[in-house]
Parts: C-alpha cells; sequence; structure tokens
C-alpha cells in the first residue's frame, strides 16, 4: 500500500514539473516553441503610442545590445525596464543590462520583484544598496505579482506602501508600480493610496483597446521578436507623448 501511495505521488509531482517545464520552454524561447512571436506591435491600438519600449530580466540571456531594435521599422525601441532585484536576491544580468542600455542610449528603469512574505524594508534596502540612478534615468519600478499565504491582503498593501515611500525618500522620485490588470483591481485598488496613485504599468495581453484603468505604461504582450534577444520579450507604451515622457526621467 505504501509503495502504491510512493508512486501516485511520485506521478503527481513528475506531472508538475512537466507541466512547468513546458510552460517556461513556451514563455522564454520562441525559437523552441510551436507558438509564433506576436505581431500585436503592428496593430493600430498599439502603432498609435509614440513611446515604446520592452522590459528584460535574465530570462533573455545575455543580450547583444548593438542589435537591439524595434520590430517595426517604422518604430523605435525609447526604453527598457531592467530587472534589478528579485526580494532579496539580484538579477545575475542586472549589471550587463543595466550598462548596455545606458551605452546605447535608451532610457533605462531599474525594477523590483517583490517578494510578497519577506519584509519590505529589508528589500527597499537591498534594491538601494544595489541600484544607482542617475539623470535621464526612469524611476524605479515595483512589481507585484503574488499575494502572500503568511498575511492578509491589507497587510500586503501595507508593505508595499511602505517599500515604496523608503525609495521614494531615498531616491527622490516616485516609484512606479506594475502589475497585471486583474492583480491591480482585486488586490490594489481598493486602498485608495494605489487607487490614486500617479504611476501606474499595467499588464493586459488579451486584445484590449486599453487597460480599463488610469495608467502611465502598458505591457500589451509578452511575446515580442525582437533583433539582438534570444527570447521573445515584453513590449511596451507609454501613455502620452516624448515631451510627457522625459518629464519622467530624473532631473
Amino acid at each position: 500500500m505504501l509503495s502504491k501511495k510512493w508512486l501516485v505521488g511520485f506521478v503527481i509531482v513528475l506531472t508538475l514539473f512537466l507541466i512547468i517545464a513546458v510552460i517556461m520552454n513556451e514563455r522564454y524561447s520562441y525559437y523552441k516553441s510551436s507558438k509564433k512571436p506576436s505581431n500585436t506591435y503592428l496593430h493600430k491600438r498599439i502603432k498609435k503610442y509614440k513611446v515604446q519600449g520592452i522590459d528584460v530580466s535574465h530570462h533573455q540571456g545575455v543580450i547583444d545590445w548593438d542589435e537591439v531594435k524595434h520590430p517595426d521599422m517604422n518604430q523605435l525601441l525609447a526604453f527598457t525596464f531592467i530587472r534589478a532585484t528579485v526580494g532579496t536576491e539580484n538579477d545575475s544580468q542586472f549589471k550587463s543590462n543595466w550598462k548596455g542600455a545606458g551605452d546605447h542610449g535608451f532610457a533605462r528603469g531599474p525594477y523590483h520583484y517583490y517578494w510578497s512574505n519577506v519584509n519590505s524594508t529589508i528589500q527597499a534596502n537591498h534594491f538601494i544598496e544595489t541600484v544607482t540612478l542617475v539623470k535621464g534615468d526612469l524611476p524605479p519600478v515595483l512589481d507585484i505579482e503574488d499575494v502572500s499565504n503568511i498575511q492578509d491582503k491589507k497587510s500586503l498593501r501595507k508593505g508595499l506602501k511602505n517599500w515604496v515611500k523608503i525609495i521614494e525618500a531615498h531616491y527622490g522620485v516616485q516609484p512606479i508600480v506594475y502589475s497585471g490588470e486583474a492583480f491591480y483591481k482585486d488586490v490594489l485598488r481598493s486602498d485608495p493610496f494605489f487607487k490614486k496613485y500617479p504611476r501606474i504599468w499595467i499588464a493586459n495581453y488579451n486584445g484590449v483597446e486599453a487597460p480599463r484603468f488610469s495608467w502611465d505604461f502598458w505591457q500589451y504582450t509578452d511575446r515580442l521578436p525582437v533583433s539582438g534577444i534570444q527570447t521573445l520579450v515584453d513590449g511596451n507604451v507609454f501613455n502620452g507623448s516624448q515631451q510627457e515622457f522625459n518629464k519622467l526621467l530624473v532631473p
């Protein structure tokens, strides 16, 4: 009986591993995936935005920044958000990506992937130790995608607000908050602080005309093919003019 239970457990674990492996393969390597890169960037609802960019992390591997350009020859990639930290750890490609993007004229912004079960002050301090901003950089980004299994949503929001306040006090610029549209609606927007937060970056890949809430940046696809990058990458647009975009940059 014990042997049978062990076998069933092993099959379940193996199945879950295979499912995760398939998802990761499809998400991060379009050369090996049967799915095609998205041509969403050619749609009128996307092309109308004049300021466009991408975001990258170690998942994109080593990037050849000499080759990075928009897949639509009529558009320019003006900015890139670069993952700097994950909880209390560093993104392994941050230093390389940060230098590469800066050397090639991209407006670059560092982002922090928030661990919902880890103290917010510790995470903020680690980000500060890792990231130095200079004139022309984009503000830091707080990337929140997961709820906590050890605290309620109210407590989670309290930690997020604490992270934002620490980062703003240190860098002198107000951070940008990134989240999926559903997560923003269900978890963040019930708090007046986030409902009225002036700098929001929303992810929604569902073919909508635009996110339903007020936003500054919109991540409209996770399947943008970009030369110089080995994997598909996230495509983003800024909701405003080049002049309005420039006002966001670190003075």
